[in-house]
């Protein structure tokens, strides 16, 4: 008897340390893996944020369906935080104390990043971040499988002085992401040997695009170099042509109007240009399924951007790293995504060994008549990022 009782504690203490394999630092039983899913489907940032959560949602039904990660599925929650910062905050600290998420996945605009980051620190949380952003002062809690500057800018102004001209207006939206990403640009401008003629910041939820179109047309600018973000791409986009400035001649060239801002500017947006580590357009197999797929899901309302492609290839770069991780706690998760590579709709990706970010593909595409982007340029290979 007392052989079958030493059996059965020995028995019990191994199964003990399975369970806190995955589970020390978690008070859930890790039945399931609880990821928040925290993104705006109302607001000035929907557009860029709805098409971030349906492909966040595809992955994790996909990795679901494909027997979860260790056998254990991962257990959903999403959030709309109305593209509010401080609500954003506020929810994601819902998130880790009440909801007691392993990982959140989400935000977009660089001010609800940083309205967030505090919590995540304090509370030694991950947020997994998939949009574009300034590359300035990474957290050491933070994934991010965007762009930074170098990947998404330096190639992008010399092929504008290149091929379209080395007068070069800038507009921005007035916040971190297009400020500082403009200090970068104005850099490569002066390397390239370019010529800054005019240069203005508008509100975040700018309508009224008139006087600045104005400006642009008086500048004698060969092309304009734009981060307008969010939901203003639509009237910045319509105003420039209905104020007498014609894209084919003096085109706006973005990092921050994807697909999904191009479908609601309509016919105005032909001919401008944009760089990105992602277009829906690019012919290859992998992302014309990922596209297919989205569709039949979600359909036509919404549409596949880069930011959706590095939400979707985010879910499966924090999956991979909890499979490989020590434990469900934040930093062994963090640890483990170190090296690790997934393959996504642009190809294979991976992640930086030591600065937590993605190497990533850029390419450079014009608008066509049918709203897609046709590609002009790409990198040769994954380009290492160089946060600052």
């Amino acid at each position: 008897m007392k052989k079958i009782v030493l059996g059965m504690i020995r028995g019990l203490a191994m199964a003990a340390a399975a369970l806190c394999l995955f589970s020390c630092g978690k008070k859930d039983s890790a039945k399931t893996i609880k990821i928040g899913v925290l993104y705006s489907t109302t607001g000035n940032f929907s557009l860029s944020e709805t098409p971030m959560q349906n492909a966040a949602k595809m992955a994790i039904d996909e990795i679901n369906a494909a027997g979860g990660i260790k056998g254990m599925k991962i257990e959903p929650l999403y959030v709309d935080y109305g593209s509010d910062p401080a609500m954003a905050a506020e929810k994601a600290q819902q998130m880790i104390l009440k909801d007691q998420v392993t990982a959140i996945v989400g935000t977009n605009a660089s001010n609800t990043r940083l309205a967030v980051i505090p919590t995540i620190e304090k509370y030694n949380g991950l947020l997994v971040y998939n949009t574009f952003y300034e590359g300035e002062k990474p957290s050491k809690n933070l994934l991010y499988t965007n762009t930074c500057p170098n990947q998404q800018v330096a190639a992008f102004i010399p092929w504008m002085i290149k091929n379209l001209g080395p007068k070069i207006y800038i507009v921005g939206s007035d916040y971190e992401f297009p400020r500082k990403t403009i200090i970068f640009a104005k850099q490569y401008i002066e390397q390239a040997g370019g010529q800054v003629v005019g240069e203005e910041y508008t509100p975040t939820n700018e309508t009224d695009f008139s006087s600045v179109v104005n400006r642009i047309k008086a500048s004698g600018a060969d092309c304009v170099f734009s981060a307008v973000a969010g939901n203003s791409n639509v009237p910045f986009y319509k105003d420039y042509v209905q104020y007498g400035m014609d894209p084919k001649k003096v085109p706006l060239c973005s990092i921050s109007s994807h697909e999904s801002a191009i479908k609601g500017v309509g016919s105005a947006a032909v001919g401008n240009y944009a760089s990105f580590d992602y277009f829906n357009s690019i012919d290859t197999p992998e992302s014309k399924a990922f596209v297919k797929k989205y569709q039949e899901l979600f359909g036509t309302a919404t549409t596949v951007t880069n930011s959706a492609e590095g939400a979707y290839h985010g879910v499966y770069i924090l999956a991979k790293a909890i499979e490989r991780a020590k434990s469900l706690s934040a930093q062994d998760i963090i640890e483990a995504a170190a090296g690790v590579e997934v393959d996504a709709p642009s190809g294979k990706i991976k992640m930086h060994e030591t600065n937590h970010h993605c190497y990533l593909n850029t390419y450079i595409g014009q608008v066509q008549e049918d709203l897609t982007y046709k590609i002009l340029a790409s990198s040769d290979g994954l380009v290492e990022p160089k946060p600052e």
